[in-house]
């Protein structure tokens, strides 16, 4: 169930008090203020981590891919919109693999095509760790370099179909749900969202719940 493994979340940051979430994440960091404030400024980090680690089993809201796993909180933005910076993605990369985290999923569209977070992202495969990255959600082959270090995941439908928005190429590596996820929000209760940004959160899960089952892979 993803117990003993870290997922970080680079994002807008995450609402730690959520019922779904409470007492599974972690003090985490802020890349842009250098400081630790890791509160949600957006929605978009907490739907990315109840897709990855909400409570499953306690009758309250949705269940998670990996109930059992810990949320490393990394906000990478100042931004109410949610922009962001590939120098701070990288730095929170580098982060995560320096704080224990095992996975780490980037719900950004360009990531992808980002030397300086596939250098970061070779750092923490050089640490045991996996790095999945967001597709993006313009239908596009936008003719990326698929590097080594980066796991890209495209989204597919509950017909398991390639989503109309997902983008597509030779740099996507593996294709998980990413159409109508029931998650929670900020405000502490749930939506359903749509997009690459939780078709990655879910194969990042996925890849906790292995090295869950065996650490030393």
């Amino acid at each position: 169930d993803g117990t003993n493994v870290t997922v970080a979340v680079l994002d807008t940051g995450v609402n730690p008090n959520h019922a779904d979430l409470s007492g599974r994440v972690l003090s985490g960091w802020n890349t842009v203020s250098n400081n630790t404030d890791s509160a949600d400024i957006n929605n978009h980090g907490t739907f990315v981590a109840g897709v990855i680690a909400a409570k499953a089993n306690n009758f309250t809201g949705g269940a998670s891919v990996a109930p059992g796993a810990k949320i490393l909180p990394i906000r990478i933005t100042n931004d109410s919109a949610g922009w962001a910076y590939f120098s701070d993605m990288a730095e929170g990369i580098t982060w995560a693999a320096d704080h224990g985290a095992r996975v780490a999923n980037l719900s950004y569209g360009g990531a992808a095509g980002s030397a300086t977070v596939a250098n970061a992202a070779s750092y923490m495969m050089g640490k045991g760790g996996v790095v999945m990255v967001a597709a993006g959600n313009d239908n596009t082959n936008y003719g990326y370099t698929n590097h080594a270090s980066l796991y890209v995941a495209g989204a597919t439908t509950s017909s398991e179909a390639k989503a109309s928005y997902s983008s597509f190429g030779n740099f996507v590596d593996i294709s998980a749900p990413g159409s109508g996820i029931y998650t929670t929000s900020r405000s502490g209760g749930y939506s359903a969202v749509s997009g690459t940004s939780f078709a990655s959160p879910n194969a990042a899960a996925v890849a906790a719940l292995v090295m869950s089952a065996n650490p030393a892979l």
